[in-house]
Formats: C-alpha cells, structure tokens, sequence
C-alpha cells in the first residue's frame, strides 16, 4: 500500500514538469540485490550494495545493469543511498548513473538519478540529465520504474538507435 502511494506521488508530480517541447523515457528495471553490513555500536548500520538485473524502455530498448554502492541506515531509521549504476543496451552501448535516496524506509522509496557518463552517440545531451525513480522489494529482488524528461530532440536520436 505504501508504495501504491508513493508511485501515486511520484506519478503526479512528475506530470506537472513536463513541457510540450519534451518527452519522457520511461524504464522498467527489475534486479537482484545483496548488501553486506557493518553494524556500529552507536546503531549506525553501513552497508555495500550490489545488484545485477535487466531493464526495458518505452522505446522499445532493453538491455542488463549492474551497480554498487553504499547504504547508510541511522538509528533513527533514516536511509541514505549513493549508488552509481552502469546500463548496457541492447547494441552495447553503455550508460552510468548515479541513485541517491533518502528515505525512512529500504524496501520502497523515491529519489533521483543522474546521467553521469555514457558511450550512445550524442551523449552531450544525455549527460546531466535527472531522473526521477521509484523502488519496490520483494525479498531481495527489486523493482523500479524511472521517468526521465529529455528533450524531442534527443528522444528522436534514441529512437533511431534502438530501431538500427
């Protein structure tokens, strides 16, 4: 129900930052995750984060991802991730990013990531760009969807890749 609620949010409020001179891209990941802690006397939890799964887009692209990081959990339940992400298509090329989230709760959240490097073809416009995303978890496997706001210009380009 939480996370019904939260993908309720994050739906609404993303539509009110859309203009009429950009598109979305719309991605699907689903991922399994192994983190590996260390638990503080002071109740402060750190943790590695690994993941590997698959993704797909609404523009018709998929590919695998992996990504590692850390995971910080106060006493106070608060949760603080950094995590850079590397995402290979379907022709190969690549792109990394990197998720930040605070939340109060690990199995499901909202943040951003951002587009931090990449090897598609006019990555100038690419690179920069941030994304809203948002998780859930069953056990160890995660599900995400994440919207990002680019431009006709560049969701033209994409196009064109993913149908060569």
């Amino acid at each position: 129900m939480q996370f019904i609620l939260i993908l309720i949010s994050f739906l609404l409020f993303y539509n009110y930052s859309i203009s009429e001179d950009t598109k979305e891209i719309i991605s699907k990941t689903h991922f399994k995750a192994e983190e590996k802690t260390l638990n503080l006397k002071n109740g402060i939890n750190f943790s590695s984060f690994t993941s590997e799964g698959s993704w797909e887009n609404n523009l018709g692209n998929y590919g695998i991802n992996k990504c590692l990081g850390t995971v910080k959990k106060m006493p106070s339940y608060e949760i603080n991730l950094n995590i850079m992400c590397e995402f290979t298509d379907k022709n190969g090329y690549k792109t990394w990013s990197v998720l930040k989230r605070s939340s109060s709760n690990m199995q499901s959240g909202v943040g951003y990531a951002e587009i931090v490097d990449s090897t598609v073809p006019h990555k100038e416009l690419w690179i920069g760009t941030k994304c809203t995303y948002a998780t859930n978890y069953l056990e160890d496997v995660g599900f995400t969807i994440q919207k990002c706001t680019v431009s006709d210009k560049l969701y033209e380009k994409f196009l064109k890749l993913v149908n060569k």
